[in-house]
């Protein structure tokens, strides 16, 4: 019987990986180096799009098929090639160091999944360059352009993921940028860690904002890991609810291959119930059922 795995990948990766193959910048790309690619873009995090990629190099070796000596050589090119940039990090209360892979604006643009003239499309924040150190211009001054990756603040232009530290709380723009080095300086990123205790950072204001902040990043704790988390959940929850959807425009609905020997009836419940030549079986919903009437592999009945 046809399986329909339920492995849910979003269509956005499944395109970066399509371009993958049409993108100039690969073109002198060793062949064995595609699998272990491939699983890099599928930890692309959507919904930050330049988040770290956590995942071990033994981990991406496993899921790749490839030796761990192959995804090193791998990682070398994409770096050689301004791909991906790594940032070494001290593990906390740990032996060595972690080195997570960190995708690059040129990498993001030729898989397709940033495109900053188009402000739907989501952005890369990249940090600010270094400017002046000017108390801010009052709010009414920044940048009107709900897709600009910066706000302007008199002379200082901050992150949009930072600006509302100075819009809504009270912080000088120097100390956001005092932060941001500060935070480079112990290899973390300021805008993971205001992400991830934002709910917390909203009930202070100017110096004990930024003192807060300050003692944040003194500390051991990696806000990387736990943005990337937290910006996963959210996106499973994204896809959960695309699924949810999906259901039930489709509940009630019999579906059919091209040679009529499978049928998919998709359930009030969520389940694809199947049936090829007598023998039935029942799958959760997922993407690659979509996909494949997407492609036309799976057709709607008619008489049913």
């Amino acid at each position: 019987m046809e399986k329909l795995a339920p492995t849910v990948y979003p269509s956005m990766i499944a395109r970066a990986c399509s371009a993958l193959d049409e993108s100039p910048l690969f073109r002198d790309m060793p062949d064995g180096y595609l699998r272990v690619i491939f699983r890099i873009i599928k930890k692309i995090n959507l919904i930050r799009l330049n988040s770290p990629i956590l995942a071990s190099r033994g981990t991406l070796a496993s899921e790749s098929g490839k030796s761990v000596e192959t995804v090193h050589r791998v990682v070398k090119w994409l770096e050689d090639h301004g791909l991906i940039e790594r940032v070494q990090k001290a593990r906390a209360g740990l032996r060595g160091s972690s080195s997570p892979l960190i995708p690059t604006l040129k990498l993001l643009e030729a898989l397709l999944l940033t495109d900053n003239r188009h402000a739907g499309k989501p952005a890369v924040v990249a940090p600010a360059a270094p400017v002046a150190q000017q108390a801010p211009a009052p709010a009414s001054s920044r940048a009107s352009d709900p897709g600009a990756q910066f706000e302007t603040f008199g002379k200082l232009k901050l992150p949009s993921d930072l600006a509302w530290l100075v819009r809504e709380q009270g912080m000088q723009g120097t100390g956001v940028l005092q932060l941001m080095k500060l935070a480079k300086q112990t290899q973390q990123r300021l805008s993971d860690v205001v992400g991830v205790t934002r709910k917390y950072l909203e009930k202070l204001e100017g110096r004990r904002l930024y003192a807060y902040l300050r003692a944040l990043l003194s500390s051991d704790k990696d806000f990387g890991q736990r943005a990337q988390a937290a910006s996963n959940e959210a996106l499973a929850l994204q896809q959960q609810t695309y699924l949810q959807e999906k259901t039930a425009a489709f509940a009630g609905q019999t579906f059919q291959s091209r040679d009529a020997k499978l049928l998919v009836t998709v359930d009030a419940c969520g389940m694809l119930l199947e049936e090829r030549e007598g023998r039935r079986a029942a799958r959760p919903m997922c993407q690659t059922f979509l996909d494949a009437i997407a492609a036309g592999r799976l057709i709607a009945r008619r008489d049913a």
